[in-house]
């Protein structure tokens, strides 16, 4: 269960974390990075609300890339 060599993006208000700031160090402390804007070498965008029309949940789409909740995060790579 570990965030090895996978790139993170995360958008949008978290709620079991204080900030995503705290979401952030959790994924780089169990080696993944986290970048600002979405490639295609992003692996996973985190968005609580997966049917926003924000630009990343856009571009995600178009990209094919998974957008998953903070929730699906936490069952995946935490538990």
């Amino acid at each position: 269960n570990s965030c090895n060599n996978l790139k993170f993006v995360i958008t949008g208000s978290v709620n079991n974390f204080k900030n995503r700031e705290e979401l952030k160090s959790k994924i780089e402390s169990l080696g993944g990075k986290v970048n600002s804007s979405i490639s295609a070498s992003t692996n996973y965008l985190i968005n609580n609300d997966i049917n926003s029309t924000s630009n990343k949940n856009k571009k995600a789409k178009e990209l094919g890339i998974p957008i998953i909740t903070e929730q699906d995060f936490i069952d995946k790579f935490l538990s």
